[in-house]
């Protein structure tokens, strides 16, 4: 990976001590410098460019100011994604009248049939249905934490993201046992020797490869059993995860994944809760680009409300995204599956479910961005930029209403009631509208088979995902804006140096699991249960982050 921190920086696991400095950013039209404003910005300094330099460590430059997480970017060489007149005119011309006269009437005919076959045929299955079904597992004894082999396992590590993630582990914390403890695990021997190998771990490492099918229960014992967390690239999760998170709930294994399935997580709290709680396994899903940055920032709004701003607490929270990016094959098979998929009913939804089972009365109104309209609320930076909605915002949205309903109540910085609003930043007009018309396309075809099948053969396939050169090239910067009840305001910006659906997802997912294997007594979350990034993991998973490689900064303004 581009920017693995040097060993030296490493102990036992954990990054060494963040940089902390106070800072101040550009004036924005509704967003002023606070002059008293205190401020806290957490980050690495630019990352070493040679395996010399990260040998070396980093420079010795002293803390970063604030203005150097939003000057970051350039200095990377990162460029914002950018249509030319022509797209958008083509998209206007030919687009537009294929989408309304072929793919749009084709897709509301088959919506028409499928609801209707719904409502005649068989109703949604029930989870207690989907619980008869599984064959009940018998655990084979629990070992203590303290006496387990890793630290943790990582499984899928042939898939794209797998990939990374085992680079990731050899290049940051080694292959031979003295930082962590760490093996892979999927189906095949010969493919995990050949990914260790491919990361460098396979001469005179220590780690160890587990041959385990998800489909298969009984290989499922020896994954999970003697590990203190498994970190899984293994989906769609719908489809390989139910039974691995079965396990670990069960054997007290604490779990991080990669999912952006809320339906599937909400199956999970429903089946497993009760067993992580009475085992103290912590299930901590939404661990990369889904949903990671947004989850923590809000978070971080509200915490810095509550800290430095006379108690205040959060109403209102908006997040605007930067973001250059490529999508890989197994990302698409998940969107297609969770198209296609029955969705189950609950008398009650598991997702406002707190630990012990009772729901939540603290409420998340959704209010994001749908059409196109001009950035001009937020700073200077977004001058002349136009705000589209972002594909991931709705997944992103529901983790941070889980996040407000488990929250403890005391302490959260979180009303009872709190405003989310997410969008993408456009550089401009055209290419605001080419962005906002390729997702309402692709969206509407992947609704009817016949032009799903034909966006299928044209798309990445499972297994492939984007280059080295693409993920070199891309980036996330998160611009959160937060308003408490007692109208303080504040702002915060969360940098991601790499590709964030993959390449900074697998260290987004290896930071979450060794949060949950080293860690315990730092964590928000005590005891079981099913969390969130920011309730499971929250300033700890933060901490990792920004000494690996990103960014965050957060202040007051007004």
């Amino acid at each position: 990976l581009s920017s693995p921190p040097p060993f030296s920086s490493l102990r036992d696991g954990r990054p060494s001590s963040a940089l902390v400095s106070s800072f101040s950013i550009p004036e924005g039209r509704s967003l002023r410098r606070r002059a008293s404003s205190s401020s806290v910005l957490l980050g690495m300094s630019s990352p070493p460019a040679s395996a010399a330099a990260s040998a070396a460590g980093p420079s010795p430059s002293g803390s970063p100011s604030f203005e150097d997480v939003y000057s970051q970017l350039s200095r990377d060489g990162k460029v914002p994604p950018e249509h030319s007149a022509a797209t958008a005119a083509a998209a206007a011309a030919i687009g537009i009248p294929l989408l309304a006269g072929v793919v749009l009437p084709l897709t509301v005919a088959y919506q028409t049939y499928a609801a209707v076959r719904r409502v005649l045929g068989t109703p949604a299955p029930t989870e207690e249905e989907g619980e008869r079904r599984a064959e009940p597992l018998v655990v084979r004894g629990i070992v203590p934490m303290s006496a387990r082999r890793y630290d943790v396992v990582l499984l899928g590590a042939t898939g794209v993201t797998g990939r990374l993630a085992a680079k990731y582990l050899a290049s940051t914390y080694g292959t031979d046992g003295k930082k962590i403890r760490w093996a892979v695990a999927g189906r095949s021997r010969s493919k995990l020797e050949k990914v260790l190998e491919d990361a460098g771990a396979a001469e005179g490492g220590k780690v160890d490869v587990i041959v385990a099918d998800v489909n298969d229960r009984s290989s499922l014992h020896a994954l999970v059993k003697d590990t203190r967390a498994v970190a899984s690239t293994a989906g769609p999760f719908a489809k390989y995860g139910s039974n691995v998170v079965e396990f670990c709930a069960k054997y007290g294994t604490n779990y991080a994944d990669i999912t952006g399935e809320v339906d599937w997580s909400r199956s999970m709290i429903h089946r497993f809760s009760a067993d992580a709680e009475r085992t103290g396994s912590k299930i901590v899903s939404f661990c990369g680009h889904d949903s990671v940055p947004w989850d923590l920032t809000v978070h971080k709004l509200a915490q810095y409300l509550r800290r430095e701003c006379g108690d205040d607490e959060l109403v209102e929270c908006t997040c605007v995204n930067e973001i250059q990016g490529a999508v890989s094959g197994g990302t698409i098979e998940t969107a297609f599956l969770a198209m296609s998929e029955e969705k189950a009913t609950y008398d009650k939804d598991p997702w406002m479910r707190r630990a012990g089972g009772a729901a939540s009365d603290r409420r998340t109104k959704m209010r994001n961005a749908a059409l196109l309209s001009p950035l001009s609320s937020a700073s200077d930076r977004f001058a002349g930029q136009w705000e589209g909605p972002f594909v991931m915002a709705a997944v992103n949205g529901d983790v941070v209403r889980r996040s407000n309903a488990i929250a403890s109540p005391e302490g959260s910085g979180r009303a009872s009631s709190v405003a989310y609003r997410e969008g993408v930043a456009n550089v401009d007009l055209k290419t605001a509208f080419v962005n906002f018309f390729g997702l309402v396309f692709g969206v509407v075809a992947a609704f009817n088979p016949l032009t799903g099948a034909l966006l299928r053969k044209v798309l990445p396939k499972p297994g492939e995902g984007p280059s080295e050169e693409q993920m070199d090239a891309g980036y996330l910067r998160v611009s959160g804006y937060g308003v408490g009840s007692k109208g303080n305001k504040v702002e915060s910006v969360f940098y991601f140096p790499n590709d964030p659906g993959y390449r900074d997802t697998a260290r987004m997912l290896v930071e979450s699991a060794l949060a949950l294997s080293l860690q315990p007594d730092d964590l928000p979350a005590k005891g079981g249960g099913f969390f969130t990034p920011a309730t499971g993991m929250g300033d700890v998973l933060l901490d990792r982050l920004t000494k690996t490689g990103a960014m965050f900064a957060v202040r007051a303004v007004e």
